[in-house]
This record gives structure tokens, C-alpha cells and sequence, in this order.
């Protein structure tokens, strides 16, 4: 449904509702100030304080984001239908003396807006980034979820990673925290890329995400198909760094290189490396360039 207060939603009752896992039609109705309504989208023929009448709440919840009264400093889209806002529609996020409605966009859902909205957003002041950018953790822990699984024995993975009677074992928890701090060292090292190389170039950073995400794939392919990956020290090296401590430590980086198949772990070598090198030198980096960063790694690998 639709919870709206323009006073501002009571903090204490949305804590409430998530620490006790509930859904928003538990919102205590008593806690919204007058102009306050919350709208179910079950519901028919509802009127609000302002007098103004909903037919059907569903559609009033499927287009709430374009109605005038969503404004806010941050919008963080997490659901919704593809498309939601596109070239056609995007004018009504804005306000009537042109303004936008929302100051800064992350997409935390895939896909609800299309290219087009976003430059149209970016070129009235919006800071704006985009889902391939704003979700990339999903992806992180993924892998790192698929990698604990390849590199565990079938004991070892039903004693460190299956929880039993609720008590997560020692393991489980720190490779989450692991995986969480990860998430957030790469989610850093994304938006500082992008914002760098906006202040610099000016271009859209949703154009910036598609041209950050083509030069770390390319490059992550060239390092692949190169002889760097036949350098056991070097790559010993980067995996140390690639892999989380928590599970080294358990198993060792010898029966983890024995473990799991070669392709996976060229494809850490290689995303790692790409990624931390275009992260750090930007999408103007040269050949020449890529060298130097390279060098502390065959340093540490000799």
C-alpha cells in the first residue's frame, strides 16, 4: 500500500514494524499527523484528508511515485514493474516551476527506470545512480556464497555454514560480516569511480556505470586470456586478497586452489584485478598505466 505522512513518517514505528519483520498495513494508524493516510491496495473508494478520493488502491500504489505529493531528498525505488518511469511520464517527478521532486535517486530495484528518464533526471541536477551500480552487492555476496560452497568439503559446509536449532555457527556469522564488509568497500569504490570520473568528463553517471562496468569486463577478459595467469605466485597473491580471510583460514589457500575449478578462480583473478585497477585509475587509465598498478602485485608474488 501507500504510507504517506508530510510531516514525516514516524521513525520509532517504522523500527517497530522492521525489527518485528511486519509488513506496512501494521503502521499504527495513531502515529500519522493529520495530513497523514495509509492506503491498502485492497482498498476502494477511500477518501483522503486533503478530500480527495482513491477508486483503486492498487493503482494508486503502482503510481504513487508520480503523484505530486512523493517528494523527497533521497528516492530509493525497491520494487515496482520495469519501466515504471520512462521518457513519456518523467515529467511528473518534476515540480511546476521545473524543479525535481527527488534530489538524489539510488535504484535499489532493477529496471524501473529507463535510460532516457535518468538523463533526462541527470541533466535537470539530479544525482542519479543507476541499479547496475546501486545493486552490484547482490552480485558480491553471490559469488562469495557459491565460492564458501566450492571450497568447502560436504562436512565441512554442514557444520560452518548450515544453521541448526537457530544458532548460526561461528563461521557463518563472521563470513557474513566478511561478505557484508566487501559489499561495502566495493560499493565505495564504485560510487568514488563514478563520481571521479563525472567531475571530470561531466558525462551522466548513468552513462558512466555502462562505460565503468564495459572497461573492467574487457579488461577482466584480457587478463584471462593473458599469460599473467600462469604466474602461481602472482596468483596466489591476488586470491589472498580476492578470497576472505574467515575462509582461508579455515581451509588454507592450497586446498582451496585444489578444490575449486580453475575457471572460477581465474575469474576472481581476473574481476579482481580489472575491477581494482579501474576503480583506482579510472576509465582513462592507459596500457602504460596498468603496468605500474600490476607491479606491487609481481612484486609481492616473487
Amino acid at each position: 500500500g501507500v504510507l504517506y505522512d508530510p510531516a514525516g513518517i514516524d521513525r520509532e514505528e517504522l523500527l517497530r514494524l522492521a525489527k518485528a519483520r511486519q509488513m506496512v498495513e501494521h503502521f499504527a494508524r495513531d502515529r500519522l499527523g493529520a495530513e497523514g493516510f495509509f492506503v491498502h491496495i485492497d482498498d476502494r473508494d477511500v477518501k483522503l484528508p486533503d478530500g480527495s478520493s482513491i477508486e483503486s488502491g492498487l493503482s494508486f500504489r503502482n503510481n504513487f511515485h508520480l503523484d505530486a505529493r512523493s517528494s523527497a531528498d533521497l528516492f530509493v525505488p525497491c520494487g515496482g514493474r520495469p519501466d515504471a518511469v520512462h521518457i513519456n511520464n518523467v515529467k511528473s517527478l518534476f515540480h511546476d516551476d521545473g524543479s525535481a521532486r527527488f534530489k538524489i535517486v539510488v535504484e535499489g530495484a532493477n529496471l524501473f527506470f529507463t535510460q532516457a528518464a535518468r538523463r533526462q533526471l541527470e541533466s535537470a541536477g539530479v544525482v542519479l545512480y543507476k541499479d547496475a551500480s546501486a545493486n552490484k552487492g547482490g552480485v558480491t555476496s553471490s559469488s562469495l556464497e557459491v565460492l564458501a560452497s566450492l571450497a568447502l568439503s560436504d562436512e565441512e559446509h554442514d557444520a560452518n555454514m548450515c544453521v541448526k536449532h537457530e544458532q548460526r555457527p561461528d563461521f557463518y556469522a563472521r563470513y557474513v560480516d566478511a561478505t557484508v564488509t566487501r559489499i561495502v568497500d566495493n560499493a565505495r569504490a564504485e560510487l568514488d569511480c563514478i563520481w571521479r570520473e563525472h567531475e571530470r568528463t561531466g558525462r551522466a553517471r548513468c552513462e558512466l556505470t555502462d562505460a565503468v562496468s564495459v572497461k573492467i569486463n574487457a579488461i577482466n577478459d584480457q587478463i584471462q586470456a593473458s599469460s599473467l595467469w600462469q604466474n602461481n605466485k602472482l596468483l596466489s597473491h591476488v586470491l589472498r586478497e580476492a578470497v576472505p580471510d574467515v575462509l582461508l583460514e579455515l581451509v588454507g589457500l592450497d586446498t582451496l586452489l585444489k578444490r575449486v575449478p580453475r575457471s572460477y578462480l581465474k575469474a576472481i583473478f581476473g574481476a579482481h584485478l580489472a575491477s581494482r585497477y579501474v576503480y583506482s585509475h579510472g576509465l582513462a587509465a592507459t596500457e602504460v598505466e596498468f603496468l605500474t598498478f600490476l607491479q606491487p602485485y609481481l612484486a609481492a608474488g616473487e
